[in-house]
C-alpha cells in the first residue's frame, strides 16, 4: 500500500475538473487540467475531454458527508446528477484504499468522501488512470499497478502496488 500512496500522491491537490456519469451508474472524475483526446467509437472517431488523471468507479459507490450519504450509485437520476455536478472544482484531499478487499476512498475538500463498495461477486470495480498512462486497479483481491500503456516503460505483467 505504500506504493499506492506514492503513485497517487501527485493527484492530491488536483481539482475535479469534469465529474461525469458513464454507462449505468459508472462515475468518472477527470482530475486536473483538461485536454481533448480522440476516441474510437462504432460510428468513427470523436473527441472527449480528459484530465491529467481519471478515476473510474464502475458501480456501487457513494458520496458521503460527515454524518450521512449525499448520494450513491442507486440514487435517483436527479440526486445522482446533482451530487456529482457539485464535485466540480473541488480538490482532492487524499486518496486511499480501505478494507480486506481494497475499496477506493477519496477525500474531497468540503468534508466529502467518495467511496467505492462492490456489492456483487468478483472484485472491487474501480480504476485510477495515472498521468503516465499506467493505472491502478484490483485483481485477485490485491491492488495492482498496470503499466502496459505507460509512456516511459512497457512491462508485460502488472505488479502489486
Amino acid at each position: 500500500l505504500r506504493r499506492f500512496a506514492e503513485l497517487t500522491a501527485p493527484l492530491v491537490g488536483l481539482a475535479i475538473t469534469r465529474p461525469w456519469r458513464g454507462y449505468g451508474s459508472a462515475l468518472f472524475l477527470e482530475l486536473g487540467r483538461l485536454h481533448r483526446e480522440a476516441v474510437r467509437t462504432r460510428r468513427g472517431t470523436t473527441t472527449r475531454l480528459k484530465g491529467q488523471a481519471t478515476v473510474m468507479i464502475q458501480w456501487s459507490w457513494r458520496i458521503e458527508r460527515r454524518r450521512s450519504i449525499l448520494a450513491g450509485s442507486w440514487s435517483t437520476d436527479r440526486r445522482f446528477g446533482g451530487a456529482i455536478s457539485r464535485l466540480k472544482g473541488a480538490r482532492i484531499a487524499a486518496i486511499d484504499v480501505a478494507g480486506r478487499l481494497p475499496e477506493l476512498v477519496i477525500a474531497v475538500e468540503g468534508a466529502r468522501w467518495i467511496h467505492s463498495f462492490m456489492t456483487a461477486e468478483g472484485q472491487p470495480e474501480w480504476t485510477v488512470f495515472l498521468p503516465d498512462h499506467s493505472w491502478l486497479t484490483v485483481q485477485r483481491g490485491v491492488v495492482v499497478h498496470d503499466t502496459q500503456n505507460q509512456r516511459r516503460a512497457r512491462r508485460p505483467k502488472p505488479r502489486a502496488a
